[in-house]
């Protein structure tokens, strides 16, 4: 009997493997980097668990926890194998061993995908019969690339493309060949890693990165403003803005000149990408004359003559309020009187709180309306305000209109038409318009019963 549980026991054990890797994968890919990391336990049989031993196939494997990739007891007993990051020189095979047994694992290293030094602009001349776009992409597997193009894909082909093909895909980079207006704009670099099994019939890892590319066309400067006439006006003791805009690939340099043909050396200039202005303080008459706007880039140079010619400084508009909300008030600007020379093409108007002074403004620009009302919006409940406007043509604008004090009421909604009181909740506050030259020195406000008087103080005169 006893012989017989020997015999079970024994059978048991040999049938039993007591070595036992921690995670159980035959086949392990990551990526290369400083961010990781990972580690493989190995355990044996209890009580020998410090017996097993790691090997790798080329160079042995440090014990110092302080090295990159090391090995240190397990928390449950075992040897684990560190990598606290992973390098290309990783890739192998690892074993574990104790007595007889042996476990191992197949470590698979994949360079992540990248774009390097890949402009995400490049320049390219009208015309070219066949420009190499680049997409650097790499990666180990090296990837696959496809680029897409207006919404087509263009892949690599065994085959040698067609010379009148329009692109083709050459190793990473695309061929576009006789290149026109029309191929302006974004091209899309698409770069595809795979890892297969060995006898590259199942996946085992995939990946994909997509980079994209502006293409711009070098051109010499053309003007924007064709239809310009090149007529701009002021007056003295305004301010004249003058603008001229052109297009390049580069984008172009402005510079301007004064009527002797020398670089201006009064005013302000200012350049974007494509539009330079010039802000000139016309303190004299002799500010007034021709003025030259250069656009250059390496490709060309152009030159544009604009003339800044004497007009009439706008008449000062009268402004009174027309509703009143939460937070918006709606305003009624009636223009001055018929001008003479340049008509009234705007308004500018200025917003700001009752305590604030008027640098701190805020500034709203209007285009001429046929109804005469403009809405300024975004304003705060229950809060003092005062506004005034300005005129505006051609040549500046106008002297600060009358200055309206108002306050907001306490609610958003719109009052009913016609209505000019109400419930204290939604009446609309009472609202007076002073001349600007008044000398205003503050609101205050009280409530008798259902209504809110607004009080504004002025020097020797009280208006309620």
């Amino acid at each position: 009997m006893l012989f017989f549980a020997i015999l079970i026991i024994n059978g048991l054990f040999e049938n039993c493997s007591a070595l036992f890797l921690q995670p159980d994968d035959k086949l392990v890919i990551r990526q290369a980097g400083e961010h990781t990391s990972f580690f493989i336990s190995c355990r044996g049989v209890s009580g020998l668990e410090m017996d097993v031993v790691w090997r790798r196939e080329r160079g042995r494997i440090s014990a110092a926890t302080g090295d990159r990739v090391h090995l240190e007891p397990s928390l449950n007993g075992g040897m684990d194998l560190v990598f606290r990051w992973i390098e290309q020189d990783d890739q192998g095979r690892y074993t574990c061993s104790q007595e007889n047994e042996v476990k191992f694992f197949d470590l698979v290293v994949v360079q992540p995908l990248d774009f390097n030094d890949t402009p995400s602009t490049q320049m390219v001349q009208l015309g070219d019969p066949n420009y190499r776009m680049r997409c650097s992409a790499t990666g180990l597997p090296f990837p696959a690339v496809s680029w897409k193009v207006k919404g087509k894909s263009i892949r690599n082909s065994l085959s040698t493309p067609a010379e009148n093909s329009k692109y083709a895909v050459d190793g990473t980079d695309l061929l576009i060949r006789n290149v026109g207006k029309e191929d302006e704009g974004g091209y899309l670099c698409k770069a595809v890693q795979t890892v297969y099994d060995s006898d590259g019939s199942s996946v085992l890892y995939s990946d994909f990165k997509e980079f994209i590319v502006d293409l711009r066309i070098e051109q010499s400067p053309e003007w924007l403003d064709k239809n310009d006439d090149g007529q701009f006006y002021g007056f003295v003791t305004g301010t004249a803005t003058l603008t001229c805009q052109a297009e390049a690939q580069p984008p172009p340099t402005f510079s301007w000149l004064d009527a002797q043909n020398q670089p201006v050396n009064q005013g302000k200039i200012t350049n974007s990408e494509y539009k330079s202005t010039l802000e000139l303080q016309i303190n004299h008459h002799n500010v007034f004359g021709a003025y030259t706007c250069i656009a250059e880039n390496l490709h060309g140079r152009l030159e544009k003559v604009v003339l800044l010619s004497e007009g009439a400084k706008p008449g000062t508009p009268q402004i009174q309020p027309n509703k009143i909300f939460g937070d918006s008030i709606r305003l009624i600007i009636q223009k001055p009187a018929a001008e003479l020379f340049l008509k009234i093409d705007g308004f500018q108007i200025e917003v700001k709180r009752s305590s604030d002074p008027w640098d701190q403004a805020t500034i709203l620009y209007f285009d001429t309306d046929g109804s005469g009302q403009y809405s300024i919006d975004g304003l705060v409940q229950q809060t003092f305000y005062h506004v005034r406007a300005r005129s505006r043509n051609q040549a500046g604008l106008s002297d600060a209109s009358n200055i309206i004090y108002l306050k907001t009421n306490g609610e958003t909604a719109s009052p009913v038409a016609g209505h000019f009181a109400g419930s204290a909740a939604t009446s609309v506050h009472t609202v007076h318009s002073v001349l600007s030259e008044l000398s205003f020195r503050g609101v205050y406000s009280c409530t008798l019963g259902h209504l809110e008087i607004v009080l504004i103080v002025l020097v020797n005169q009280y208006i309620l």
